[in-house]
């Protein structure tokens, strides 16, 4: 490993340690690199950033982030609820079913993990609370039915991760979509088995059809979001970042005119979460983008490949090695750093092993979403600490059925890629 890599890679895990910011750690680390190259001028720097963010397809990223919280805002989440409540209600584990399946719903939405679980695990939780379920797994639950927002297109993840490595993200939504709906039935059945160890006694209602008529009717708008977003995409109507623009529109026209539970105010608010969000994301990005670049010019890429050549690495080890190492990431960093720093040196490695890129990719989104839920920097699980004050801990154990079979669906995902081939 040269020297200017050693001094990439130590001065940015030190900024780490000490707290610094992810992006300002990530982009003093590619200076200093390139301070010691020597023979690379400075003005790289701002031209790679504007290079890295320069992108049509990243516009879907701010645009769908401010799609999600106009659907939270405008009251289409908490409608999406109540149409799976009268769907489900007849099921011992009604309320475990409601929330991963309104979770499923909100991610065609929102494409954020966040933002699904704070929408539809902030609703459900009090529900589930009524229900006798033991309040640290109704909060976990909340929380990993949440992951389902990063697998369920459109997914912001995937849009990261096809601009990133130049994978059509069409595809990579196509095979996102059933392998979140892969893991959702993992989850309910997992929901099941916990409900039934502890033994909670829960309400069963009548399943009603007019009730099912009822809150349709009063969901639909909201069904129809996902449906004109991928219906559009997948029949080539318009391209993703496209769609995105048609889901603030359609989003905002609900809320306003028809649910009317939006308003100039809460308009003005999602405005500027949005903004804060997105600038968050893409300063990310192009500080990512850059240190890329520079083990691009050091031929990390070709060095792994080498590695992995000469060690007799397969495709199978390597995916399991893939799987453990994003694991072990989610557990100290967000989703999209991680995808920015991570695929310039592991995307190139699958391609010489001979792996299907889009697989490759929600191989990747799918290791991250369950990261997201695994402490000590579980996003989701601090996502539920904020609305349930349950000790992260305690949801982890009490949703250890859940955690057992994410981790048996990311092993089914990575080594039998017939479940989510389209």
């Amino acid at each position: 490993m040269s020297f200017v890599l050693i001094v990439m890679l130590i001065s940015m895990l030190l900024m780490l340690f000490l707290s610094v910011p992810i992006y300002i750690s990530v982009g003093t680390a590619s200076l200093l690199a390139l301070l010691c190259e020597g023979n690379l001028p400075l003005t790289l720097v701002p031209q790679r950033l504007y290079v890295s963010v320069d992108s049509f397809t990243l516009i879907a990223v701010p645009f769908f982030i401010l799609a999600g919280d106009l659907m939270i805002k405008g009251g289409i989440s908490k409608r999406l609820v109540n149409l799976a409540k009268s769907l489900l209600g007849w099921s011992k584990a009604s309320m475990a079913y409601v929330t991963v399946v309104a979770s499923a719903l909100f991610g065609a939405i929102s494409g954020s993990a966040v933002a699904t679980t704070g929408a539809i695990g902030g609703f459900m939780y009090p529900e589930m609370l009524k229900d006798n379920y033991k309040p640290s797994f109704a909060a976990g639950l909340g929380a990993m039915a949440g992951t389902l927002g990063i697998l369920i297109p459109p997914s912001i993840a995937f849009i990261v991760f096809g601009t990133q490595t130049g994978t059509s993200v069409g595809q990579l939504f196509a095979w996102g979509a059933v392998a979140g709906i892969f893991v959702a039935i993992l989850y309910m059945i997992a929901s099941r088995i916990e409900l039934g160890v502890s033994k909670t006694q829960s309400r069963v209602e009548k399943f009603s059809l007019r009730q099912v008529w009822y809150t349709f009717k009063d969901a639909v708008w909201g069904l129809l979001c996902p449906v004109i977003i991928l219906g559009g995409i997948y029949s080539g109507v318009f391209s993703p970042s496209e769609a995105a623009v048609v889901a603030i529109l359609y989003a905002a026209l609900v809320g306003l005119f028809i649910y009317r539970e939006l308003n100039f105010k809460t308009l003005m608010d999602c405005l500027f979460k949005a903004a804060i969000s997105s600038g968050t994301i893409l300063i990310l990005i192009g500080m990512s983008n850059i240190f890329g670049w520079v083990m691009t010019v050091e031929n990390v890429s070709a060095l792994i490949s080498g590695l992995l050549e000469n060690a007799g690495v397969n495709a199978v080890t390597f995916l399991l090695f893939i799987n453990i190492i994003y694991l072990i990431l989610g557990m100290i960093m967000e989703t999209i750093p991680i995808i920015s720093l991570t695929s310039p040196l592991f995307f190139p490695a699958a391609m010489s092993l001979g792996i299907d890129p889009i697989h490759f990719g929600v191989i990747t989104v799918c290791n991250l979403a369950f990261g997201l839920c695994t402490p000590p920097y579980g996003v989701d699980l601090f996502m539920a600490n904020s609305y349930s004050k349950q000790p992260v801990l305690q949801m982890v154990v009490s949703c250890r059925f859940l955690y057992l079979f994410g981790i048996i669906g990311l092993l089914a995902i990575t080594y039998v890629p017939y479940f989510i081939m389209v």
